[in-house]
This record gives structure tokens, sequence and C-alpha cells, in this order.
């Protein structure tokens, strides 16, 4: 008896450098291609992203440089129009103020005049002037994208065949079996996934204040009176042993009525400042001229005390005052 048996298997693909094995239980293993499971490279580009919000940005950077322009336009035409309508209004103001002084220097109110004039309320109402004095932008721009694909497919093919036969060696004839198997299968798996943002901010920093204005002065006074003048003379030093150790100085004090003539019987006020004063019989009352002399000294105890002194002597008579420098 002579039996025999042959059976072949044989995949459609032979495993290369780089493939991955698939296995499937009862089944042979099947080769996935290593270039089947390599993802296409990504897509993701944020260029259009930047080029569609970019010119957003340009809009409002012009936007608010236009907002504060016409702003500040807006401000100034509303200053224009207060201006004419202040301007519009008149009124009596007193510009200037005339007293008469009496021959002791007060003043006679019985005589003072007042000097008026008609002018526009503008000129003491003055409507607030404001101004963008400071205006700063900042502006954050974000954009990006992300696109991603995978994909995985392998294609499997399995064949199988086998023979089987059985005989006598005396003269019987046996049987024989033969059979054949193929199977294939085919995967594939693929997944997408895109997205894309662009964000941004704007800060501004803007200050808005009145604008400095000047304001018109105070009325002039004028006083009509008694008239002062002071007239120092000529300084006079003592010495002793080579030292000097006092000055001197005679002041000439004349007072003179409004119209000129001498003001006589009138009582001035004098304040010598650091120096000692020296008063004629009749003290500071003016003589039939107006006049009144007086007499400054200054004390020299030692050489340290040697140096010129310059100080200023006032002499009032009721409400007007003069003022003259003595060096000693």
């Amino acid at each position: 008896m002579a039996n025999s048996k042959k059976t072949t298997s044989k995949p459609s693909d032979t495993p290369l450098s780089g493939d991955v094995i698939v296995n499937t239980p009862g089944t042979p293993p099947a080769v996935a291609r290593q270039a089947d499971l390599i993802a296409e490279p990504f897509g993701a580009d944020a260029s259009d992203e930047m080029e569609l919000i970019a010119p957003t940005f340009g809009e409002v950077l012009g936007s608010i440089g236009l907002g504060v322009a016409e702003s500040q336009t807006a401000l100034d035409n509303g200053v224009v129009a207060s201006a004419k309508e202040l301007a519009d209004k008149k009124i009596n103001i007193v510009t200037n103020v005339i007293q008469e002084l009496d021959d002791d220097g007060m003043p006679q109110a019985e005589n003072t005049q007042l000097i008026q004039q008609e002018v526009s309320v503008l000129n003491y109402v003055k409507p607030t002037v404001h101004e963008w004095s400071h205006v700063a932008l900042q502006m954050d721009l974000s954009v990006g994208e992300m696109d991603r694909d995978r994909g995985v497919s392998f294609q499997k093919t399995q064949a199988s065949s086998s023979a089987k036969s059985y005989g006598l060696f005396w003269g019987f004839l046996g049987f024989g079996v033969h059979s054949d198997r193929k199977n294939s299968s085919f995967m594939q798996s693929t997944s997408e996934q895109e997205a894309d943002w662009a964000q941004g901010q704007v800060r501004m920093d803007a200050a808005l204040r009145p604008r400095d204005v000047q304001e018109l002065g105070a009325p002039v006074q004028v006083n009509v009176g008694p008239q002062i003048y002071l007239t120092p003379n000529n300084s006079q030093s003592v010495e002793s042993n080579g030292q000097v150790t006092e000055r001197s100085v005679d002041i000439d004090i004349q007072v003179l009525k409004a119209n000129g003539e001498a003001n006589s019987g009138v009582n001035v006020e004098i304040d010598p400042g650091p120096y000692a004063l020296e008063l004629p019989a009749s003290g500071t009352t003016t003589d039939t001229s107006g006049n009144v002399k007086a007499t400054l000294r200054r004390s020299i105890p030692n050489a340290l005390y040697s140096r010129p002194l310059k100080r200023a002597v006032n002499v009032n008579l009721g409400q007007i005052e003069r003022t003259v420098e003595v060096t000693l």
C-alpha cells in the first residue's frame, strides 16, 4: 500500500522591509504595505486668515483716528458757537477807579469817579475749551489653522491546495482527494480634522483735558491826590582812630497837594527800616513849604560791620506810599 499527501499555501505578497504583519486568528498572516500607512502631508496655512482679518484691524484703526478728529472738530465748533453767543452779550464794567485824596492823603468818597466801559461777556466768562492731549492705540492679532488627515489601507490574499491518494500493490485500485481554497480581504480607514481661528483686541488710552486760557486783568486803579517826593543827600561818615564808627544821610521829604501846591501841616509816617531815625523839633509834620527833613544813622561797632548796608525806607501819607533805597 502506498499513500501520499501534498499541501501548499502561498501568500500573494511576500513581506518586505518596513511592512506591517497583520495577524487574523485562524488565517495566515497578511501584509500591509508601509506606503499604505503614510498619511498625506499637512495642508494647514494661516495666510488666508491673516488676509481676511488684517483689513478689519486697519478699518478699526482708521475709525478710531477719524473718531478722534471728528470729536475734536465738534468740540471746537461748540466753543466757537458759545464764544459768538457770549460776544453778542454786552455788559457795563468798571475799568478804572479814580479816587481823590485830601491833603492828609485820605480818600474823598464824594469825589471818587468810576470809569465804565461796555464790553462783551466773553471778556470775563470764557467757554471751556477741551482738547485730546493724548491718544494711544495698541492692537494684538492672532490667527491659526490646523489640518490633519490620517488613512490606513491594506489588502490580503490567501491561497491553498491539497491532494491525497490511496492504492494496493496486488492490483486493487484505491481513491484520491484533491482540494483548493483562496481567501481575499481589503481594509481601508480614513480620518480628517480641520480647525482655524482668528482673534484680536484693541486697547486705547486717551486723555481729554481743558486748554489753558488767558484771563483779563483786574481794573487799573488811579489815585488823584497829594504826591510825595523823596530826595536822599550824600551820606556822611564818622571815623575814630582810622575806623568808620557811624554813617548817616539826610532825606528831604516834600509833600504837594493834587494841584501842585505845597501841602503844609500834614503828618507823614516814616519807616526807617534797620536805621536810626532823627527828626527836627516839628517831628514828621510838614512845614509851610510842605517839607520834612529826616536823618538816618547807622552805628558800626567794629570793622566786621563796616561793609555798606542797603535797605528800603518807606514814607506814607494816608493811602499814598513812597519808597527809597538808602545805603549806609
